[in-house]
C-alpha cells in the first residue's frame, strides 16, 4: 500500500496459490483467504515478494499469529479483556540487521550478530523472492510451544504481516513508516514525508 516497499505478488500453502476473498481488514494493509489444508499446514504456507522501492533490501522478517479462528479480534471484544488469545507465532527472518541496529537501547549491544546465524541477503529493486512463512528448523519448537497448550489441530487461522525491513544504506521500513538511523546505535528517527522515496511504478505492476 502507499510507499510500502514490498508487494505480496502471491500466497500460497503448499503448491495451491491462496487467493483473497476480495474483503480487506479495516486497516486496508491486508487481505484474507481461506483454504482447506492438513494440521501443519502453517510449515507449508509461503509468500513471494517483491521489491517495489529503489533500494536494495539487505533484511526482511515475515510473522503470523496463531489462532484458532480468524474471529480473534471479536472473540476479545465480545468477552471485554485483554487476553491476548494466540496459540503461538510463527516467523521466518532472511539477512543482516545493519551495524547500526545490532544495539538495543539501554540494553547494550546484542550478543550475537546476525551475520552468525544466516547468509547474507540481497533484494534489488524490481526482484521477486519466496520466503517461507515458518523457518523449517524451528517449526518443531513451534509445534511443541502450541502442544504444550492445546493440539495443532486448533490452529486454524493466522495473521500474518511483514515487520522491520532493511535497506543497504542503513534505513529501514518498520509498520508502513521509513526510518533512519541517529547517531546514537539503536536509535531510529522518521523519514521526512519530503524525503519518502517513491515507489518504483513499473516495479509495482
Amino acid at each position: 500500500m502507499g510507499n510500502d516497499p514490498i508487494r505480496v505478488m502471491q500466497a500460497m500453502e503448499g503448491t495451491t496459490v491462496l487467493k483473497g476473498d476480495g474483503k480487506h481488514f479495516p486497516n486496508h494493509y491486508a487481505w484474507k483467504a481461506t483454504f482447506n489444508a492438513g494440521d501443519d499446514w502453517i510449515k507449508d504456507l509461503l509468500f513471494t515478494i517483491k521489491n517495489v522501492s529503489d533500494k536494495t533490501i539487505t533484511y526482511l522478517e515475515i510473522y503470523c499469529g496463531l489462532f484458532e479462528t480468524s474471529d480473534w479480534a471479536k472473540e476479545i471484544a465480545a468477552h471485554n479483556t485483554p487476553a491476548n488469545p494466540a496459540l503461538g507465532q510463527a516467523h521466518n527472518i532472511v539477512g543482516w540487521r545493519p551495524e547500526h541496529a545490532l544495539y538495543v537501547v539501554r540494553l547494550g549491544r546484542m550478543s550475537a550478530p546476525d551475520s552468525t546465524r544466516r547468509p547474507a541477503f540481497e533484494l534489488p529493486p524490481g526482484q521477486e523472492f519466496t520466503i517461507l512463512l515458518e523457518d523449517p528448523k524451528d517449526y518443531p519448537a513451534l509445534k511443541s510451544t502450541v502442544e504444550a497448550r492445546q493440539p495443532m489441530s486448533t490452529v486454524n487461522a493466522c495473521n500474518a504481516g511483514l515487520g522491520a525491513i532493511f535497506f543497504a544504506d542503513g534505513t529501514q521500513w518498520q509498520s508502513h513508516k521509513y526510518l533512519r538511523p541517529t547517531d546514537q546505535p539503536g536509535r531510529y528517527e522518521p523519514v521526512p514525508t519530503s524525503e519518502v522515496p517513491e515507489i518504483n511504478q513499473e516495479a509495482a505492476k
